[in-house]
């Protein structure tokens, strides 16, 4: 079994724990941390984003369209469905003289609470724009749009967009995806497994793009400096993903996924990161977990990569305090003494 990496503490007793894999790898395709089962196949979900909206810069559509930083992180994003978000969303679809019935990833309620709530109180449903994943789609469609493809079915796995980010993520990993499990996502698009060292591999190139060439690095570079520039459209209010990019002085790209997977890189150290959660993480109503999220701070400060001035940060994202509806201190969560930090 993968190791206990989290240990939730209800008083001084351990009441739950999580166990995960972590690997972590540099440009040079180094192994620089090995925790737990790191050739295991893994989905990575909504991690990866950044790679499916490759096809976006490399096809000339983000030029051609003239997308800003928002519109970039918004396609890499699992948002929380506020105005904002769907603002831009729709402006993506917009550029490219399409509209909401062209996305084909489904309604759900917005994951933060109070645009669910302005919807209810409309008497008002949600659209495909709430869904957490419009801004990739966008972008699919933006780029089958550009490049003369039918935009109707790219969510197919046999879809001309689909087939072109599978090539993608076989070149980054190393892994021919060709053999590898394939499933569907929540949003509908297919989403392959790969070994979590092949992931972490992956995010190490993006990192700075050493050994991509300079079309490709260039391509993920301006995506990876889209995201850290505004991070509030790759998540949003009260999300890890936003919170930790925005805090944090250290340079970092960080993109979660369902099921308690994390992807991240350090471009000023060109490290690649990927964890999966073996419980798939304890989740909170809103799809957000706790267990995956403090293995990624904690991998952080293993690594003694961050800056002296977010020492103290990265020491309160190793600190989940856990409260009950009269504001006391029930629980406490934080990593288990296999770090040692």
């Amino acid at each position: 079994m993968n190791p206990i990496l989290v240990d939730v503490y209800r008083g001084e007793h351990v009441e739950s724990v999580h166990r995960g894999a972590i690997c972590v790898m540099d440009e040079n395709g180094q192994e620089i941390l090995s925790i737990g089962d790191v050739g295991k196949l893994v989905f990575p979900r909504s991690a990866i984003k950044i790679m499916q909206a490759l096809p976006v810069i490399e096809s000339g559509a983000a030029t051609s369209l003239n997308l800003n930083d928002k519109q970039l992180s918004l396609i890499c994003a699992s948002h929380n469905g506020e105005v904002r978000h769907t603002e831009m969303a729709t402006s993506i679809l917009k550029a490219s003289g399409l509209t909401l019935r062209d996305l084909e990833c489904g309604a759900h309620m917005p994951y933060d609470k109070h645009a669910e709530y302005a919807l209810v109180k409309a008497d008002t449903s949600p659209c495909a724009l709430h869904n957490n994943c419009s801004g990739k789609h966008s972008g699919m469609l933006a780029y089958a749009k550009h490049a003369g493809m039918d935009t109707k079915g790219y969510i197919d796995l046999e879809h001309p967009v689909q087939i072109e980010i599978a090539k993608i993520m076989s070149d980054m990993t190393e892994f021919d995806l060709s053999t590898a499990p394939v499933a569907m996502d929540g949003c509908s698009l297919p989403t392959w497994a790969a070994p979590l060292s092949g992931w972490a591999t992956a995010l190490a190139k993006i990192s700075r793009g050493k050994g991509l060439g300079a079309t490709r690095a260039a391509a993920f570079a301006k995506l990876q400096n889209a995201v850290m520039a505004e991070p509030f459209y790759v998540a949003g209010t009260g999300r890890y993903c936003t919170d930790i990019m925005t805090k944090l002085s250290t340079p970092i790209f960080v993109k979660t996924g369902a099921e308690g997977i994390f992807c991240a890189s350090l471009p000023e150290h060109g490290i690649g990161i990927a964890l999966k959660c073996d419980d798939g993480a304890l989740k909170d109503p809103y799809g957000f977990s706790r267990g995956s999220e403090m293995m990624l701070s904690a991998t952080l400060k293993k690594l003694g990569v961050l800056k002296d001035a977010d020492k103290e940060i990265i020491d309160d994202f190793n600190l989940l305090s856990l409260k009950n509806c009269n504001g006391h201190e029930i629980a406490k969560v934080m990593p288990s003494e296999y770090w040692a930090f």
